[in-house]
C-alpha cells in the first residue's frame, strides 16, 4: 500500500510529517508536528490526514488536495524564468484577489514607461501603432482627433501623472483624476472626452499585454446631459438673412446650412462638381488637419437644392479668385474659396460671419425701439445664453422641416441617421424623398430666401 506521510526526527527532537501528493507522488514540505513521542507524532499526522493541514500563521486546516496544489505552484514560480512583468501579473492578481494589499516589483519591463510618454506616443497619428493598425483594418481615425487628444495630454493628463509609470496606473488614480476635473466644474461630457484619452491607452496597453491588468475595469463614466442647442425664430432668421452681411462665404454657408441642415465641415468642403441642377451632393468635410473627408457616420448624401440657394452659389462660385490659376486652371474649385487655391476658407469664418449678423440686427432693433420709444426692442439674439451657434442652422432646418415631412425621411436627407440605420435605408432613399423635402423646404423657408444679397 502506497504510503501517505512520511515522519522523521530532526536534532530540536520534534517530529516533522513530510504528506504525500497523491497525484504527482512527491512530497509536500515537511511540517512540524510539536510532538517530541513518535506517537503522538502518528496521531497527530493521522489527525491532519483526515481534518486538513495546518496552513500558514493562522493554522487553517486544509485539505491535502489544496496543500499540494499551493506547493505545486510555489515550486513551479521558483523555477520559471519570471520576468519584472511576469512577478507584477502575479502580485496583481493577488492584489485583485483581496489576498494583499501593496505591490512590491521591480520595475522594468514594457509597461515600466512613463504614462506620459506612453500616452504621447499613442496619439502620435503618424507613429501610434494603435491608430495605424485602425487606419489598415479601415476605420476611419481623422488626425484632427489625434491632435486633440494630444492637446489633452499635454495641457491637462501630463500636469496630473507627471513621471508615473505606465505599470503603476491604477483604478483610484482615474477616480482621482475625475473628481479634480468635476471640481473644476467641467461638463460631463468634457470630462469623459478628457479621461478617455488615457481611458482608451490603457485598454489597449492590456490587450496587447504591455500591462497586468486594466484599471479602467470598474471606472464609472459621469452621465452626460447634453445642453440644448438653441435655434433661432422664424422672425430672427428673416432679420438675420435681410442684414447685410460682411463676408458673403459666411452668409452663403448659412443659407446652405439653414435650407438644407449641412453641417459647418460639409459647406466649406463643397465644390464646384457639387452642385447639382436641383441637388447638392454633400460628399465630404474638411477639417484643417485630416482636409477632405467623409462627412460624419462616413455616408455621403444628396440634399434638395433650391433655386435661390444655387443661385448664391453659382455667384460666390463666379467670385472665386481661383478658378483660373496662373499655371492651370482649376476644374473643381471650392465654392467656400480661401487665399490657397486648394484649401477652403476656415470654418470659423462662417460662425463669426453669423455673429456679426445677429449682432448687427441686434443694433437694428435696439435703434428702431429707441426712436419709436418702445420698451424693448422686438427682436434681440442672446447667441451666447441660448446656446446659438453655427451648427444651430442644421438644428434650425430639422425643427423646422419636420413639421411638414415625416422624420425618417427628413434623416435621410440630412444625414442624422446612426451607422447602423443609415444601412438600413440608404439602398431606399428615392429621388423622389428627395423632391418631397425640397417641396417642403421651398414652402417653409419662402420668407428667409427673400435676402438681399450680402456685400
Amino acid at each position: 500500500m502506497r504510503r501517505e506521510y512520511y515522519l522523521h526526527k530532526r536534532k530540536n527532537g520534534i517530529y516533522y510529517v513530510e504528506f504525500i501528493d497523491k497525484v504527482s507522488g512527491t512530497k509536500l514540505s515537511a511540517i512540524s508536528t510539536g510532538e517530541s513521542e513518535k506517537l503522538k507524532a502518528e496521531v497527530k499526522a493521522e489527525l491532519w490526514k483526515v481534518a486538513g493541514i495546518p496552513i500558514g500563521k493562522t493554522k487553517t486546516p486544509r485539505p491535502i488536495e489544496e496543500a499540494a496544489g499551493i506547493e505545486s505552484i510555489i515550486k513551479t514560480i521558483g523555477k520559471a524564468d519570471l520576468t519584472p512583468d511576469d512577478a507584477l501579473r502575479i502580485v496583481q492578481k493577488l492584489k485583485s484577489m483581496g489576498l494583499i494589499d501593496t505591490v512590491a516589483v521591480k520595475n522594468s519591463g514594457l509597461g515600466a514607461i512613463p504614462f506620459v510618454q506612453f500616452l504621447k506616443s499613442f496619439w502620435d497619428y503618424d507613429k501610434s501603432e494603435y491608430i495605424q493598425d485602425k487606419l489598415t483594418h479601415g476605420h476611419r481615425f481623422h488626425k484632427s482627433h489625434a491632435r486633440e487628444c494630444m492637446y489633452r495630454v499635454n495641457s491637462i493628463l501630463t500636469p496630473f501623472f507627471g513621471d508615473k509609470k505606465l505599470n503603476c496606473i491604477t483604478t483610484q488614480d482615474l477616480k482621482k483624476l475625475t473628481s479634480q476635473l468635476a471640481e473644476k466644474g467641467l461638463a460631463t461630457s468634457t470630462i469623459n472626452q478628457i479621461t478617455l484619452c488615457a481611458r482608451t491607452p490603457l485598454k489597449w496597453a492590456y490587450e496587447q499585454k504591455i500591462i497586468p491588468e486594466n484599471p479602467c475595469i470598474g471606472l464609472t463614466e459621469f452621465s452626460v446631459t447634453n445642453r440644448v442647442r438653441g435655434i433661432l425664430t422664424e422672425a430672427e432668421a428673416e432679420a438675420v438673412f435681410k442684414v447685410t452681411w460682411t463676408d458673403k462665404r459666411a452668409f452663403v454657408a448659412s443659407l446652405v446650412a439653414a435650407t438644407t441642415g449641412a453641417r459647418r465641415g460639409e459647406c466649406i468642403a463643397l465644390r464646384k462638381n457639387d452642385i447639382g441642377e436641383d441637388t447638392l451632393n454633400i460628399s465630404h468635410s474638411y477639417s484643417f488637419f485630416d482636409g477632405l473627408k467623409c462627412p460624419k457616420n462616413g455616408h455621403k448624401r444628396i440634399v434638395p437644392l433650391l433655386p435661390e440657394v444655387k443661385i448664391a452659389l453659382l455667384d460666390l462660385l463666379n467670385e472665386n479668385p481661383h478658378t483660373i490659376d496662373k499655371t492651370n486652371i482649376i476644374d473643381n474649385p471650392f465654392v467656400f474659396y480661401s487665399l490657397q487655391p486648394d484649401k477652403p476658407c476656415s470654418s470659423d469664418i462662417l460662425w463669426k460671419g453669423l455673429k456679426k449678423a445677429i449682432e448687427t440686427v441686434n443694433t437694428k432693433y435696439r435703434l428702431r425701439a429707441k426712436i419709436s420709444n418702445l420698451e424693448k426692442p422686438e427682436i434681440q439674439i442672446n447667441y451666447k445664453e441660448r446656446y446659438i451657434s453655427f451648427h444651430s442652422w442644421r438644428h434650425w432646418f430639422c425643427s423646422k422641416i419636420t413639421k411638414k415631412i415625416d422624420g425618417e425621411k427628413v434623416a435621410k436627407v440630412s444625414g442624422h441617421l446612426s451607422e447602423a440605420v443609415f444601412k438600413k435605408y440608404a439602398d431606399h432613399i428615392e429621388i423622389k424623398n428627395i423632391k418631397e423635402v425640397s417641396t417642403a423646404a421651398a414652402e417653409l423657408f419662402g420668407k428667409i430666401l427673400e435676402f438681399r444679397k450680402a456685400s
